[in-house]
C-alpha cells in the first residue's frame, strides 16, 4: 500500500473513495446526510490550502481511502479518515492515520482531535488502537484526543 499528500489531481480518487462508501459511512464522516457528490464541493478535499492537509492511500493503482486534518492552531489539528468499504479490516484507516500524524509532526503539531459519532465502531476501534481518549462525549457524538511527542507513541 503507498501513502502520499493528497493533489489537487485526486480529485477523481477521492471521488472514486467515496462513491465506494456507504450512507451511514458518508454520514460518519461528515457528520450530515451526504446523498451526491458535486465535484466543485470535493474540490476543497484535494487543493493545497493553508488550513487542511490530506493523504490519500492506493493499492496497485487504486484508491482506497483517504485521511485529513483541519488545522486548528499552530499544534492542534482535528482528524477524519474515509475508507472505501472494499478496502476494510486491511489497515488503511491506521495507515493513513500514522502517515498523517507523521506529516503532521513534522510540521510541529502535537495534539490530534477527531469529533465521532460514538456508534462509529470502526473509528472507536481504530482510536483506542493509537491511544486516542475520549475527552468529551456529547449524546451521540464523541471527542477523541491525542498529545504525543512522536508519532512511535501512536504504533
Amino acid at each position: 500500500m503507498d501513502v502520499r499528500l493528497i493533489r489537487p489531481t485526486d480529485l477523481t480518487n477521492y471521488l472514486t473513495i467515496l462513491e465506494r462508501t456507504s450512507e451511514q459511512d458518508r454520514y460518519h464522516r461528515f457528520h450530515h446526510v451526504v446523498d451526491a457528490f458535486d465535484p466543485a464541493a470535493l474540490r476543497r478535499f484535494v487543493e493545497d490550502r493553508p488550513d487542511m492537509l490530506g493523504v490519500i492511500a492506493f493499492e496497485n493503482g487504486e484508491p482506497l481511502g483517504a485521511a485529513h486534518a483541519a488545522l486548528i492552531d499552530e499544534r492542534c489539528a482535528e482528524l477524519a479518515i474515509v475508507v472505501s468499504k472494499d478496502a476494510r479490516r486491511r489497515g488503511v484507516g491506521r495507515a493513513l492515520a500514522l502517515a498523517l500524524v507523521a506529516e503532521l509532526e513534522a510540521r510541529g503539531y502535537s495534539r490530534f482531535v477527531a469529533h465521532a459519532l460514538r456508534d462509529n465502531v470502526g473509528f472507536t476501534h481504530l482510536a483506542r488502537s493509537m491511544g486516542l481518549h475520549i475527552e468529551k462525549a456529547d449524546g451521540a457524538d464523541a471527542t477523541w484526543v491525542h498529545e504525543t511527542a512522536t508519532v512511535a507513541a501512536l504504533r
